[in-house]
């Protein structure tokens, strides 16, 4: 009987770290993914500071 309770334990708590295994790793992929669109709008910001300066010192040039 202790062995069907062990046992049972046992699988209780290997369903328990599976699930946790689980979501430890979907919170990592929703990091990488935060930090991909970080990215990409630093990237965005970037380039319409650029394209804003380049206008400017176009302007600038031209009067």
């Amino acid at each position: 009987m202790n062995e069907l309770i062990d046992r049972r334990d046992d699988i209780s708590l290997q369903g328990m770290m599976t699930i946790i295994t689980t979501v430890k790793e979907a919170e990592e992929e929703e990091d990488v993914t935060m930090r991909a669109v970080l990215l990409q709008l630093i990237d965005t910001a970037v380039s319409a500071s650029n394209l804003a300066f380049l206008m400017a010192t176009e302007a600038a040039a031209a009067s």
